[in-house]
């Protein structure tokens, strides 16, 4: 995944990146991954945190990392995530619900100033819905098959993720 902040070559550009960090305040991006659905292998591939990371360090500074996962999840996924920088959250009961609760505790804690949901389930709008009523900045991203169609009409931006 190249996403590139402009066109000039990779050392330059991190350093006018860096220059122009002086002079612009970067957006805080705070990342929230719906981990059965963004985590499984699907076709023999799957996707990579670090791709993320990747998506939302074009957005801006990532502030807060975490995955969500059911009940299911295996220690080894679990190490994983708490290998790549990202904090588990488990949920005991609906997974959407439990990332809308702490979508709007982060909100509330006016820390950040994008949310990053890496997500392919329509059952993230009312989350986005909400944060975008709230004034807030909301990207997703995910990847096919399945790939809600509501949840990219929904986000100010929108993120193929590779699957490989």
């Amino acid at each position: 995944m190249n996403l590139e902040k402009d066109d000039q070559s990779p050392t330059l550009s991190s350093r006018w990146t860096t220059l122009k960090s002086l002079f612009k305040r970067e957006k805080k991006i705070v990342i929230f991954v719906d981990g059965p659905n963004i985590l499984r292998t699907v076709k023999g591939h799957r996707v990579k945190l670090e791709d993320i990371n990747e998506v939302a360090n074009f957005l801006g500074a990532i502030v807060e990392k975490k995955v969500f996962l059911d009940q299911k999840a295996s220690n080894g996924l679990m190490d994983a995530v708490v290998n790549s920088g990202y904090t588990p959250i488990v949920s005991h009961g609906d997974l959407s619900l439990t990332m809308g609760i702490h979508a709007l505790e982060q909100y509330h804690k006016g820390t950040t100033d994008l949310t990053l949901i890496c997500s392919r389930d329509a059952r993230i709008s009312p989350i986005i819905m909400k944060l975008k009523e709230k004034g807030k900045e909301v990207a997703v991203a995910g990847f096919d098959p399945g790939f809600s169609v509501a949840i990219k009409g929904l986000a100010d931006h929108v993120f193929e993720l590779n699957i490989d």
